[in-house]
């Protein structure tokens, strides 16, 4: 039976339009372990919720609630992620890119970062 989790995952990234390697590349964990939630196989901890939230366009004391996780104490950790919901509509909309406009897109972003850093 999977997990109540990963039915849930598995809705937010359909409503968004979002595949395994996206999430896996935009929240930096490896799609093995997106398929892993995805399956049920792998519980949910508050690392990885902490990491595919601003993929999902969700806060991230939202998603542990849906994880059955208690919440961050931690401070630092209670600030929303800066700009989650742009992140996530980013993650979205580069999903569909072919893989041509996807290297485009990487290196307009890599330039438009060399220039906050000049």
């Amino acid at each position: 039976m999977t997990h109540r989790f990963a039915d849930i995952l598995q809705g937010l990234m359909d409503n968004r339009g979002l595949l395994p390697r996206a999430v896996s590349r935009a929240s930096a964990r490896a799609e093995s372990t997106i398929l892993q939630l995805l399956h049920g196989s792998l519980p949910p901890s508050p690392e990885l919720v902490r990491d595919i939230a601003p993929v999902l366009q969700i806060p991230e004391a939202d998603l542990l609630a849906i994880a059955g996780l208690e919440p961050i104490r931690d401070p630092e950790h209670l600030t929303p992620y800066r700009h989650f919901s742009e992140v996530g509509e980013l993650v979205s909309v580069a999903s569909s890119l072919s893989n041509e406009q996807l290297r485009r897109l990487i290196i307009f972003a890599r330039n438009l970062r060399s220039e906050d850093e000049n």
